[in-house]
């Protein structure tokens, strides 16, 4: 068995814990697939950069933990740091390897990134764009930026790759936004939008579809008409 393949046993249990829809196994899958076209593209190391998208995101699991028992939790990275280096230590990853994956599942939620690990470079940039700029993303943004009564995490699990559903699933969504709920979600997805202008790589770029991030920025304008 290959070492990503003995990772990714020990981390699906783990993630198939979470409650929250848009972190589930399916995100995680996605992350490790655009880390994968992303190394060979750049010429980075695949295994590591497949490695560090399946522990990205464990903290989470400790995350919502925390926040059952009222305690304010730490940043989800920092929170995955000693799970990842469990599972690298089971899986006997160490040295140089070791500790670029760390650092790469560290920093990977920075909104800048400074750094040289392109481990941590490649992470970033598939995490970013593991839900694109479609409806799936303005779904999400609507969820967890101040529409949460608006969405139904089943409906939209279950038609993720229907582009055409997703986009009714807005439109109605968008029909029960008030004012406050339009105001943070607009902002939201300004941040996401800028985000997006801060890939480390030209490939990442260019996997991102056009007509996707037009769909996203017209349902901003949307947004931002209806704010008073």
């Amino acid at each position: 068995m290959e070492i990503t393949e003995k990772v990714r046993e020990l981390v699906k249990p783990q993630y198939d814990t979470l409650e929250c829809w848009v972190h589930r196994w399916q995100h995680i899958e996605d992350v490790a697939k655009n880390a994968k076209r992303l190394a060979e593209l750049e010429n980075a190391n695949i295994i590591s950069c497949i490695i560090a998208a399946y522990c990205h995101d464990l903290g989470r699991i400790e995350e919502e933990t925390r926040k059952k028992r009222g305690e304010i939790p730490l940043p989800h990275a920092l929170l995955s740091i000693e799970p990842t280096m469990k599972i690298l230590q089971k899986v006997g990853i160490s040295g140089v390897d070791f500790d670029e994956i760390v650092e790469a599942v560290a920093v990977h939620s920075y909104r800048v990134y400074e750094g040289n690990n392109m481990i941590a470079k490649i992470l970033q940039d598939a995490d970013k764009i593991s839900s694109g700029f479609g409806p799936y993303r303005v779904l999400s943004a609507i969820k967890y930026t101040g529409g949460k009564d608006c969405v139904n995490p089943k409906e939209i699990e279950t038609n993720k790759n229907n582009f055409d559903v997703l986009k009714r699933l807005v439109d109605v969504s968008l029909e029960k936004l008030d004012n406050s709920s339009s105001k943070k979600i607009k902002k939201g997805m300004d941040f996401v939008i800028e985000w997006f202008d801060m890939f480390h790589t030209k490939s990442a770029e260019a996997m991102i579809k056009k007509e996707e991030k037009e769909y996203f920025i017209g349902i901003r304008n949307i947004l931002t008409g209806r704010i008073n």
